[in-house]
């Protein structure tokens, strides 16, 4: 873009659902183009690493996986991320949302991905939806009204 369009400032919005929480945050804290602003990223039921997630998904300590983090290429560590990104003159605010009953991952990585971000001067809007699953928080009737005010926020347009 920086070559193509090298006087275009563009606002940006960064979406993550899952994994993608962590390949958006990554996104935003590796961003060098000066011409590319990162007002805003949606975390949609994110966790806070791959490592957490290995422990989380296979707690027996007999089993190998929770072993597996030195050999990780990517650990997609949001909160590493995070402290990376507050550095960054133009901070991004974050929307979190949390599905209550995900079954993928733990009930306490949301709300501590919003304590980091919280602690490193992120501006943070954190939302849970009742009931829901890992892959049910989009279907929410509340979800496309959380986006809008979040992206009217970014773009100072509320």
């Amino acid at each position: 873009m920086s070559i193509r369009y090298p006087e275009k400032n563009v606002d940006v919005i960064l979406y993550g659902h899952s994994l993608g929480a962590g390949v958006a945050c990554f996104a935003a804290a590796k961003n060098s183009n000066p011409n590319l602003k990162i007002k805003g990223i949606i975390l949609e039921t994110p966790f806070t690493s791959v490592s957490d997630m290995l422990r989380g998904l296979y707690p027996q300590k007999w089993l190998p996986y929770r072993y597996l983090t030195p050999f990780l290429r990517s650990s997609w560590n949001i909160k590493e991320y995070l402290s990376q990104i507050s550095t960054k003159e133009d901070k991004p605010r974050l929307m979190i949302v949390q599905a209550e009953n995900d079954e993928i991952v733990e009930n306490w990585m949301a709300p501590e991905i919003q304590k980091v971000a919280t602690e490193n001067g992120l501006p943070v809007d954190f939302f849970s939806v009742k009931g829901a699953l890992h892959f049910e928080c989009m279907s929410y009737s509340g979800f496309p009204g959380w986006v809008t005010a979040f992206t009217a926020k970014c773009l100072g347009k509320s």
